[in-house]
């Protein structure tokens, strides 16, 4: 069983819980990470997510995303799955912001997450797992807003201006 960390709003862990049940409904607040990777050119690594996610099958996503489970950190988390979908190994993270957001996915499944945002530079091989993500491409920076069948939560990160910290802090660092 594939458990999250459960948090209240200042981010102090109140439990655990099965993932697919902390996603179910409205969700329960849990911990997770995102990632956005930039190559040397500036652009960023999106990718289609599985058929086989538990929410926002087949759409497009910022680099990785995941959840906290016990025990781990949130940097632990985000390289854990870089390599877990994309099969990226011994990316540099710099931590950019954390924030709360909720959203319905469909019927029956909802994002209530803790998030810990981090963005990093890769320039190497990309080796997708096809459980996790259905396709990938880098893509200039302003296009993001433009994908297709964007997930929420990239969606909500525009509306909170988390878009622009990021664009700000890999300015700042390019």
């Amino acid at each position: 069983m594939d458990q999250v960390i459960l948090v209240d709003a200042d981010d102090k862990e109140i439990g655990v819980m099965d993932k697919v049940e902390a996603h179910r409904g409205t969700g329960k607040l849990h911990r997770a990470t995102s990632v956005f990777l930039f190559n040397k050119k500036g652009e960023l690594l999106v990718q289609q997510r599985s058929s086989k996610k538990i929410t926002c099958q087949l759409m497009w996503a910022n680099t990785c995303c995941g959840n906290l489970r016990p025990g781990e950190t949130y940097r632990e988390c985000a390289h854990r799955r870089l390599q877990e979908e994309l099969g990226i190994f011994g990316v540099k993270l710099e931590e950019v912001v954390k924030f709360l957001y909720q959203t319905p996915c469909d019927d029956e499944f909802s994002e209530y997450e803790m998030d810990t945002v981090y963005m990093g530079y890769y320039d190497g091989q990309v080796r997708p797992n096809p459980d996790e993500v259905s396709g990938y491409k880098w893509i200039e920076w302003n296009d993001l807003m433009l994908q297709n069948s964007l997930v929420p939560w990239v969606k909500i990160m525009k509306q909170k201006e988390i878009i622009k910290k990021i664009k700000e802090h890999y300015d700042g660092i390019r």
